[in-house]
């Protein structure tokens, strides 16, 4: 039995034969240049003159839909250059599992859901286009397809905006991050991001960018102090935790700044993908701002709960009329009836979402930036798709903790396996996924992956309680004082308006 993350929907044995395959040559296919080129090298078998791997259209087929056929030479239908790449993708497991002996076997196949995501926060800590490459390549592995990018935030704003400099040349510079006293920078050029939006497409992965607003702003108000309600000199956040400045919605000034970026995410970003963040909004500020309380009485709203529906729901109108579906991380709400049922959630929990379109992102088994004593690997590999009209699934990796590479291998594997096999199959069991997982770990090896060993991913009562510990040393970094100062000082000032 073949052991393949993630596991094909169908695997027939034709006969028991074997063949061997020491050469290899790709026929006309519709692949790019680098698709080809990966696999080859991955392959790591000499060039042949005849085809061994043999490419055929069949209609019938749906988008990303693939069969393999094994013999004398390996033959893929398809109807698209997603299902070309995915059986690629299969055939290296299968070249890597069995060697030089392949089984004579039909593999139908195809992903359970649309959308199966990896969504990496730059904002905290900043990665650079080569190392955005390397989890674009890590996501073809396990065929995820869309590339969540976390662009702006409250501790570094990370993309060339023309119309707005100062987000670049102060907002992307931190002075330290925490007590460490170390400043922290760098941002993406529309050139950067133009060459990881090729390459993710090279490998038929969409890219979702993330502009996170109302909240999650302080970096742009460092650069612009009329964003927010009550202006001052801010510097760009250097501790983490959730900050009171956010962007003030009942000035049409905001309005038009929000605008001007999304008119420039649009032009950099060409798929139908955008996310507008939405989640730790205090309301602090809000309900002390005549601007923000003139704008509710206006539109005849009660609270400022409301005047955030508001404000998402022109956003996302805004995007829609740019054909975007815009995305917003869910958070935990009464009632969110006001908030237009086509404004689609990245779901964080199982709050009811009704009729509205998701991406199960679950604190509890996707969040793969969380030690692995809260989340363990079976953690991940039991957690069940939310009800309701799930898209997908997606691996979000926030790096408070993870600033470079080797970190984000550490959290990110082998937990992503699961998160993968879910999205394709639509459903995952530590039952059966830890009967393949000496086999993933030597395929992670064989591509140059870290990951976190058995008895890290899966620790005991003693480890898991350590790690917890361990990481819970971030409370003393969320400058919650500090917040309770700053409101105090922001209620005397609107005393005095």
């Amino acid at each position: 039995m073949l052991k393949l993350i993630p596991q094909p929907q169908k695997i027939e044995k034709i006969s028991d034969k074997t063949f061997s395959f020491t050469n290899i040559k790709l026929g006309t296919n519709d692949l790019s240049v680098e698709a080809q080129e990966e696999f080859i090298s991955s392959c790591s078998l000499p060039f042949s003159k005849s085809e061994t791997i043999i490419f055929k259209t069949n209609t019938a087929l749906s988008d990303e839909e693939y069969i393999i056929e094994t013999g004398n030479e390996i033959t893929i239908f398809s109807n698209s250059t997603s299902g070309q790449l995915y059986a690629l993708q299969t055939i290296k497991q299968i070249l890597f599992q069995c060697k030089d002996k392949i089984p004579h076997i039909r593999i139908s196949d195809k992903p359970a859901y649309k959308f199966r995501g990896f969504m990496l926060d730059a904002g905290r800590y900043f990665f650079s286009v080569e190392d955005v490459k390397k989890i674009i390549i890590r996501m073809v592995l396990h065929k995820l397809n869309v590339l969540h990018l976390h662009l702006t935030e409250d501790q570094g704003w990370r993309i060339e905006i023309k119309k707005y400099p100062l987000l670049t040349e102060k907002g992307s510079i931190r002075r330290k991050t925490n007590f460490n006293h170390k400043p922290h920078s760098g941002f993406y050029t529309k050139q950067d991001i133009k060459k990881i939006v090729d390459y993710a497409h090279a490998f038929c992965i969409k890219v979702m960018p993330e502009f996170d607003i109302p909240g999650h702003s302080r970096a742009a108000i460092a650069c612009y102090n009329n964003l927010t309600c009550f202006p001052r000199p801010l510097p760009v956040a250097d501790h983490w935790g959730v900050k009171h400045d956010v962007l003030c919605v009942g000035r049409e000034q905001t309005m038009q700044f929000v605008y001007d970026i999304l008119d420039e995410f649009f032009e950099m970003f060409p798929d139908e993908y955008i996310h507008i963040g939405g989640d730790e909004v205090p309301k602090h500020r809000w309900d002390l701002c005549p601007a923000c309380s003139a704008k509710r009485e206006a539109l005849g709203l009660k609270t400022s709960d409301e005047l955030q529906f508001w404000f998402m729901n022109r956003i996302k109108d805004y995007c829609k009329e740019h054909g975007k579906q815009a995305f917003m991380w869910s958070w935990d709400l009464e009632d969110d009836s006001l908030l237009d049922t086509d404004l689609g959630f990245t779901k964080c929990d199982d709050m009811d979402t009704k009729d509205r379109p998701f991406i199960d992102t679950s604190t509890k088994a996707n969040y793969i930036d969380l030690p692995y004593g809260y989340i363990s690997l079976k953690d991940t590999a039991d957690h069940k798709v939310y009800s309701g009209n799930a898209l997908g699934v997606e691996a979000a990796l926030w790096t408070e903790y993870v600033p470079n590479m080797k970190k984000a291998d550490l959290m990110s594997f082998p937990r992503t396996g699961c998160i993968a096999e879910t999205g394709w199959n639509g459903n995952c069991s530590w039952d059966s996924f830890k009967e393949k997982l000496d086999y993933y770990y030597s395929y992670l090896d064989r591509n140059d992956i870290g990951y976190a060993k058995p008895n890290k991913a899966n620790p005991n009562k003693l480890r898991a309680k350590l790690s917890i510990l361990l990481f819970e040393r971030r409370q003393l970094a969320w400058e919650g004082l500090h917040n309770i100062f700053d409101d105090k000082k922001i209620e005397k000032i609107a005393e005095n308006k």
